[in-house]
């Protein structure tokens, strides 16, 4: 009997919200990123969803002088599809009280800005939830794991499976989620050597090992496991230093895009859960420039990580990127070597591999 798919990662406010706003995927060119937000005004803001600067020609990050050129007085904001990073312009940034050096705005604060936005914008929020579920069945996913919960989100949905990034939620929750580290995207993943087209630059860890334990210990002490993102292989190096410190049996890495060698044993031999975005190989020709070719060889390389017994779950990161897992299953099956997944192997882990995981 089929019982549908369970994505195991998804930010399911985000993506119902995401459909009320300007979506800038595939925009080439600055005027096409002006025309995109310009055509779809909320009660007079420009907000843009799904951006990302490496589809642009020049590649270059708008910041806020070229929204203020283009917007004025007219609050402008651009969220990067990797939700790790925000621009608004000056009005936006007058609106909400909120300040940064270019508009530029990364990691926790683009969570809160989205919720301030949302909270300003959106006028009835529990038919944007039942318009996004139903999105979801037509893909035919009849489970979705929240993975970023709060209480500014939680009021929206009757019930829901959800990882909480909020302490007070988590007697209900599933476990905790914690980010280690940024993104690929924003450069903010932690790398253990510099970014490739960015020299000096190594990403960001969000914790020390002993704040990241006490955390961990906390969330365990309650009887909860934790789920902990990390995209860098500096941050991998955290989590497997900290977990084999204080240990849940159902603990999960999410993401685990840069990986070392020696690292993929490690996460075999130690049986951690690793929850991966095969969707996410879509990134694969930007992420070269990022890592370069040494370290792409086991970047994104979801076949080596099921070879080597790796026990996988899958979920699509949406609104991060598109939530069909079919989608997914034909990105992957197309790569060669480390980076290939066979559809049947994509759709099983959306199907059994998930199941399994939260039925046993």
């Amino acid at each position: 009997m089929n019982k549908g798919f369970l994505d195991a990662h998804i930010h399911l406010w985000e993506f119902c919200l995401f459909s009320f706003f300007a979506n800038l995927e595939g925009v080439g060119t600055g005027e096409e990123l002006v025309a995109a937000l310009r055509a779809r005004p909320v009660e007079g803001w420009h907000v843009g969803v799904r951006f990302n600067q490496e589809s642009l020609k020049d590649r270059v990050l708008p910041d806020a002088a070229f929204l203020d050129r283009a917007f004025g007085k007219r609050p402008a904001v651009i969220f990067r599809t990797c939700l790790h990073l925000v621009v608004m312009n000056t009005a936006a940034m007058e609106a909400l009280g909120r300040y940064a050096p270019n508009g530029i705005f990364l990691e926790a604060d683009v969570f809160a800005i989205l919720n301030e936005i949302a909270a300003r914008l959106v006028p009835e929020p529990a038919l944007i939830v039942k318009s996004g579920l139903a999105e979801l069945e037509k893909y035919g996913i009849t489970r979705a794991i929240d993975m970023a919960m709060d209480l500014t989100k939680r009021r929206y949905f009757e019930q829901v499976d959800y990882y909480t990034t909020d302490i007070r939620l988590l007697d209900e929750a599933l476990g905790f989620k914690i980010f280690l580290d940024g993104s690929l995207g924003a450069r903010t993943a932690a790398l253990t050597e510099e970014y490739a087209d960015d020299p000096g630059n190594y990403g960001l860890l969000n914790y020390s090992d002993d704040e990241l334990l006490a955390l961990v210990e906390r969330v365990h002490r309650a009887g909860k496991p934790v789920a902990c993102h990390a995209i860098g292989d500096r941050a991998v190096d955290q989590f497997l230093r900290v977990m084999a410190r204080s240990r849940h049996p159902k603990d999960r890495l999410e993401h685990a895009q840069c990986l070392r060698p020696e690292q993929i044993e490690a996460l075999a031999e130690q049986g951690v859960a690793v929850c991966i975005q095969p969707i996410f190989s879509r990134e694969l020709p930007w992420a070269a420039r990022r890592l370069g070719p040494r370290r792409l060889a086991t970047s994104y390389a979801w076949g080596l990580l099921l070879e080597k017994s790796v026990r996988l779950l899958a979920g699509s990161d949406a609104p991060v990127d598109h939530v069909s897992p079919f989608a997914a299953a034909k990105v992957t099956s197309s790569l060669k070597g480390a980076h290939h997944l066979s559809r049947a192997q994509v759709l099983d882990l959306f199907g059994r591999a998930n199941r399994e995981f939260y039925d046993r």
